[in-house]
């Protein structure tokens, strides 16, 4: 029983599936699909409509980052419950970039305290994350680009700002699931100021 629960804790959480519509389905406010949604390299796979990247985590151990990407339908608005998820975006030995999802116990590090549906409307919505280790929310608004294709953009408090654009996350490792510190980059959406705050471990 207790070996049954200690599998159970430690299993990663299931990546919701793409979205995907019949051509049938699509009408006049479907958004355009996003074609570098369809690379082979992905691994977990991307629906036409998604976000790759809403914002990342990078470390100061390797080039290699943490994205977090979101599972959007043909309006743009978040396709259910848990649509953001984190994976492994690899830079090392590109080209290609490639990708592949976390392992269970780096959902410890790179996971969810929190994430739920906020608001959906027809062209795009609002969704809330929290992060396991950054201490504050974050607000996703998704909707439709300049180019007609699905964007997501997330907004936190950075250095007393409210509503500032996050944009990544730099953890300074320190040694084996440790950290020096984490700085929280980002910018100002009304002014375009540069903000980082950094945060002590």
């Amino acid at each position: 029983m207790l070996a049954a629960a200690l599998a159970l804790s430690c299993s990663a959480p299931a990546i919701p599936p793409p979205v995907v519509y019949p051509a049938a389905a699509v009408d006049e406010q479907t958004a355009k699909p996003n074609p570098n949604n369809a690379d082979p390299n992905l691994n977990p796979p991307f629906g036409p409509f998604d976000v790759q990247t809403v914002f990342y985590i990078e470390k100061s151990d390797g080039k290699d980052r943490v994205d977090y990407g979101m599972r959007l339908d043909r309006h743009c608005a978040p396709a259910g419950d848990s649509v953001v998820f984190p994976y492994w975006r690899e830079f090392e030995h590109p080209p290609p970039v490639r990708s592949h999802p976390l392992k269970a116990i780096q959902y410890l590090a790179y996971g969810f305290s929190e994430q739920r549906l906020v608001e959906r409307g027809a062209r795009g919505g609002k969704y809330l994350v929290q992060l396991k280790q950054v201490d504050r929310p974050i607000l996703i608004v998704t909707g439709l680009g300049a180019d007609a294709r699905c964007v997501a953009t997330a907004y936190t408090k950075i250095r007393g700002v409210e509503g500032a654009r996050l944009d990544r996350i730099f953890v300074k490792v320190s040694g084996f699931a440790s950290a020096d510190y984490v700085d929280v980059h980002g910018f100002d959406a009304k002014t375009g100021q540069k903000l980082v705050e950094r945060l002590k471990q």
